[in-house]
């Protein structure tokens, strides 16, 4: 797959999922204001505000949902949106 491929993958996957769903998906709980407990440090109160990117602002983790979702299962960019195009259902 060449660049100009790549890239609207990418940002197809970014359009279509948001770092909320994604974290709501994999069983995290989003509080009503998007607040969440941040998955990379320990965290006991909700310091991870997720919406289309995710910050916590007790560790700085910061991008967006494929950053997280690579992050979280310890995958590179391009597995990371090949695993949200599988969980979410999006085509392949």
């Amino acid at each position: 797959m060449g660049t100009e491929g790549s890239t609207s993958v990418f940002s197809d996957v970014k359009n279509a999922i948001s770092t909320r769903q994604a974290a709501e998906l994999y069983g995290f709980a989003v509080n009503r204001n998007g607040m969440m407990c941040c998955p990379f440090h320990r965290d006991k109160h909700p310091s991870m505000k997720v919406d289309s990117r995710f910050h916590c602002f007790a560790c700085q983790a910061d991008g967006d949902v494929i950053d997280f979702v690579g992050r979280l299962f310890q995958l590179s960019p391009y597995k990371a949106v090949e695993k949200l195009k599988e969980d979410f259902g999006m085509a392949l």
